[in-house]
């Protein structure tokens, strides 16, 4: 479905406007777009329900969004089952599909926003899991139409980042290829994690070391991590967000111990550190602040809000505005988590 100069939906509720949109809901519909795109010299961009991204008022070239959600296994044994999800299906409403199927390992990336489709381009994470955990390939269309599988490690996934991130080719413009599916392996026995604080303590247990027994379900997990959500972020239907607009940083053990001595709180990441950049926010005087229509949420400092009418230009400002500030008091760079697309 073909679309001239159509707005374009996002979860910070910007004006913004697509030269031309298309809709496809099938992959051979998919495959015609590509082919069709390529013949006409056009940039293809695809979007998915616009939740992790700043919008410009007009976007240039084709969007292409992809509505494709169907669900298929493909395979199972006595502990994993594989399942392939089409890249148009609402995640959240997957996550929990899941959980009914008694299909088990994505219940503490319930309640995030987006479509499946977008999942391992960011690697979303919560609450200790990331979907790279459970992914085993993804099936991308290239530009002449044809498919082809990516395997978990072709997808090159890191923290908040991805092959099809780095390489710039799916949100940000280059159009040359689109994510049609995603191939999860999930647990067909419970295994539940609960290693982040706060969600242990939500739950009332120990962490990991608390015994299987006394462990909560994948269903009571999914139900806390939906309850501190709701409780900490504020809702894109009266409140247009983008969700956590900066990665925490990644930092070497000198600038953890200075970063210590600043009041702040660096923890072990891999052969690093990783200070919280909420953290880091609140200290440099920006929770609850607000310039014009956007601010910063006063409960959660990552994620910045638009509280009325507020315009892309008006949103960065207001994030260069917070980077300068954090950077001149920590001497730490913050990085954008969602994509700005023009």
């Amino acid at each position: 479905m073909k679309h001239k100069h159509a707005s374009i939906s996002n979860s910070l509720n910007l004006p913004s406007r697509a030269e031309h949109l298309v809709e496809v809901f099938s992959l051979a519909e998919a495959q015609q777009t590509m082919i069709w795109a390529k013949s006409e010299g056009r940039v293809l961009r695809c979007l998915g329900e616009g939740s992790n991204v700043v919008l410009m008022e007009n976007l240039q070239g084709t969007i292409c969004k992809i509505k494709y959600a169907d669900i298929k296994v493909i395979d199972r044994n006595d502990e994993h089952i594989w399942v392939d999800v089409g890249a148009g299906k609402n995640w959240h409403e997957f996550v929990q599909e899941t959980l009914e199927q008694g299909w088990f390992g994505l219940e503490n990336l319930s309640l995030i926003p987006g479509a499946v489709g977008a999942a391992p381009v960011q690697n979303i994470g919560a609450y200790g899991v990331e979907v790279a955990d459970f992914i085993d390939s993804v099936q991308v269309l290239q530009p002449d139409g044809s498919l082809q599988t990516l395997s978990r490690e072709a997808c090159g996934f890191g923290y908040r980042d991805s092959y099809f991130k780095r390489a710039e080719n799916l949100i940000s413009g280059l159009g040359r290829q689109i994510i049609v599916s995603v191939r999860l392996r999930l647990l067909c026995r419970p295994h539940v994690n609960v290693s982040y604080d706060e969600l242990a303590q939500t739950l009332d247990v120990s962490g990991t070391d608390a015994p299987s027994r006394h462990l909560p379900s994948p269903k009571q997990v999914s139900e806390a991590v939906i309850e501190i959500r709701q409780r900490k972020l504020p809702d894109p239907a009266h409140y247009p967000n983008a969700g956590s607009f900066f990665k925490n940083p990644i930092v070497n053990q000198g600038d953890a111990r200075r970063l210590r001595n600043l009041g702040l709180r660096p923890y072990a990441f891999e052969n690093s550190f990783k200070v919280s950049a909420a953290q880091m926010i609140d200290l440099a005087g920006w929770k609850g602040i607000r310039q014009g229509d956007v601010g910063c949420w006063p409960e959660q400092p990552l994620v910045f809000v638009n509280y009325g009418n507020a315009t892309a230009p008006e949103v960065l400002d207001f994030v260069s505005t917070v980077q300068r500030s954090v950077q001149a008091d920590f001497q730490v760079e913050l990085e954008l988590e969602p994509s700005v697309v023009s």
